[in-house]
């Protein structure tokens, strides 16, 4: 198989949980990807309706709860590391996004066929400039190679709510990190490909990306926590003054005695 898919719930949305899960159901799209399913704060009883689902369309799907307060992205660095995926595309689904009705039964094969002409990451793209201490996390980052990033400087993302990329590239930068809980994180990868000269791609076909029943991208509301993007509230640590146990004698040196 080319894809692992990972669905990530939120609460008690049924309505929500059912609708992406039917979308991906298609028999035609059997033996087209894995499945990765995580649980954040949902009720054991909405995860009892969606087993027998699961099970009857994805039997060896693997199932991630994640434990208070429940913040997206350490549940998301479970799912990409327990086992290590090992597919070459890994594609990402928050529960209010899904793949529309009309979507081309080949839409699989579409994905790949763009992955394949160059591209290393697929969603809906957006343009965000960095606040606070933002510029100062980035430039921090093992990722980092150099490419300046100043403060409020514009970052050109995939944002968070779909996306597909090279599983190879989450593997090489142990994405997401632990520093990021819940906000920021889509942009930060964003920088991460700009640094590291990955390129990105805009697909929304046969997609619903954050959507409410309008299933315009981003018109969603908001669920869960809210913290502040990582990296604003970031403070550089002050590298210590290495002691010189010989530094006394430096210090003598041209004095008269």
């Amino acid at each position: 198989m080319k894809f692992t898919v990972c669905v990530l719930f939120y609460g008690n949305y049924p309505e929500l949980a059912f609708r992406v899960l039917s979308s991906l159901s298609r028999l035609q799209w059997r033996g087209k990807f894995v499945l990765r399913v995580g649980f954040n704060n949902v009720e054991p009883s909405l995860i009892n309706q969606l087993m027998p689902f699961m099970l009857e369309h994805w039997p060896l799907a693997r199932v991630y709860e994640g434990g208070a307060p429940y913040y997206k992205y350490p549940l998301m660095r479970g799912m990409f590391e327990q086992p290590p995926i090992d597919t070459p595309f890994t594609m990402w689904f928050d529960d209010d996004s899904w793949v529309l009705p009309e979507a081309p039964d080949n839409w699989f094969e579409t994905i790949e066929e763009k992955m394949a002409n160059g591209f290393d990451m697929l969603g809906a793209i957006y343009t965000q400039n960095l606040k606070g201490n933002q510029h100062d996390w980035a430039a921090d980052q093992p990722w980092y190679t150099g490419k300046p990033v100043e403060a409020k400087h514009k970052v050109t993302f995939v944002t968070g709510g779909w996306w597909t990329a090279r599983t190879a590239i989450i593997q090489k930068h142990q994405w997401p990190p632990p520093a990021i809980l819940h906000n920021g994180g889509d942009v930060m990868l964003g920088e991460l490909a700009r640094q590291q000269g990955y390129r990105l791609g805009n697909f929304t076909t046969g997609l619903a990306i954050n959507a409410n029943e309008s299933k315009k991208c981003s018109s969603s509301p908001r669920r869960g926590a809210h913290l502040s993007p990582v990296g604003v509230d970031y403070r550089r640590q002050t590298k210590p003054v290495e002691s010189n146990p010989n530094a006394w004698l430096n210090f003598l040196d041209g004095r008269d005695l």
